[in-house]
């Protein structure tokens, strides 16, 4: 049998009350009134989460977080830089990247095998059977960490971030 909504109910309402409704309390940082800024900080909020994550051995979530701190970090260059309205949401989880190359701001070898290592890895972790290791959540919390590190110095922005 099927669920059905009155096998979720009332937390189905509940959590569509809570999208819609405003007034509540935003996640510590995430209070700047700038769309650049919110992404910068949505991705120290992703980095700093993902090594807590990875101190207690959860690797398919430090894995996703990385990965999702790379996107928020190259969408707060795009912002800052002019080259993404922050109105229109990305396309796919990728889009970050490719617009990234688009415009110069990484190679289209690095945006490759960034995409690549989405694709293939992120994807095969999380969706598929691929198993989330120690190695594979530590070496993905290194790289978003540098890029991280890159984007914030480059811009100058570096007061700006909450990272801990």
């Amino acid at each position: 049998m099927p669920i059905n909504h009155d096998d979720i109910e009332p937390e189905l309402s509940n959590a569509q009350e809570a999208f819609r409704r405003g007034g509540q309390t935003p996640e510590e940082g995430l209070d700047v009134s700038s769309a650049d800024l919110v992404q910068l900080r949505k991705a120290c909020r992703l980095l700093s989460g993902a090594e807590r994550l990875l101190e207690d051995g959860y690797y398919t979530l430090t894995i996703e977080a990385a990965f999702t701190s790379i996107e928020r970090t190259l969408l707060f260059w795009l912002i800052t830089e002019g080259h993404h309205d922050p109105s229109q949401p990305p396309q796919s989880h990728t889009t970050a990247i490719n617009r990234s190359a688009e415009v110069g701001f990484i190679t289209d070898e690095v945006a490759t095998e960034l995409e690549d290592l989405w694709n293939e890895n992120r994807a095969h972790t999380y969706y598929q059977d691929g198993m989330a290791t120690d190695d594979r959540a530590d070496t993905m919390v290194a790289l978003a960490d540098e890029i991280h590190s890159q984007i914030i110095n480059l811009v100058g922005q570096s007061h700006e971030c909450i990272c801990e």
